[in-house]
């Protein structure tokens, strides 16, 4: 199997690159999950919102990779569908794609904005490159929990829900080109 794609299936750094943004999301999201369980200033609630803005810049960072790849290689062509299903599936990978790379923007920017420190996993911090704007902050926080996160899980389950439609009903092997 080349690392590269053809027009026939996706190569294995775009498998990769795709399995690993699985693994990474579910990962910020047990974050999220870990934060609001936890009480309030303790130990594992400040821990967890450290390591879930880090796994977000890392996703976002590995989302830009996955991007480029994208960009700079062939693309399978589409398995023999309706053309409104081409167009959906297309608008849902892209609105999946903005909507993982707004996430990390929107964290960010959200954190450097409150003045609050975003640290990769202890080995540095990211600069602060804003001043700080608590307000601004707040309608940041707005965006980046009420419009792209559930942006997000409707494209995720969206998806997940065709790759399942496409597995059972049409059974047409699209899943095995990701496999």
């Amino acid at each position: 199997m080349s690392i590269q794609n053809t027009h026939d299936t996706w190569g294995q750094l775009a498998k990769l690159f795709h399995w690993l943004s699985v693994v990474m999301l579910l990962a910020v999201w047990g974050m999220v999950a870990w934060h609001e369980a936890s009480p309030k200033d303790s130990e594992a609630y400040i821990q967890s919102i450290m390591l879930h803005k880090a796994l977000g810049v890392s996703l976002g960072t590995l989302m830009l990779a996955r991007l480029t790849w994208r960009l700079i290689n062939v693309t399978p062509r589409p398995l023999a569908a309706p053309a409104w299903q081409q167009m959906v599936a297309s608008y849902v990978h892209g609105g999946l794609y903005l909507a993982l790379l707004a996430m990390p923007v929107t964290g960010m920017v959200m954190s450097q904005l409150a003045g609050k420190p975003i640290s990769l996993f202890g080995f540095f911090e990211l600069p602060q490159w804003l001043t700080v704007n608590k307000e601004l902050a707040g309608d940041i926080k707005e965006l980046h929990e009420d419009v792209f996160w559930p942006l997000l899980v409707l494209l995720t389950m969206a998806h997940i829900g065709a790759a399942i439609y496409h597995q059972k009903i049409v059974k047409d092997g699209l899943i095995q080109r990701m496999l």
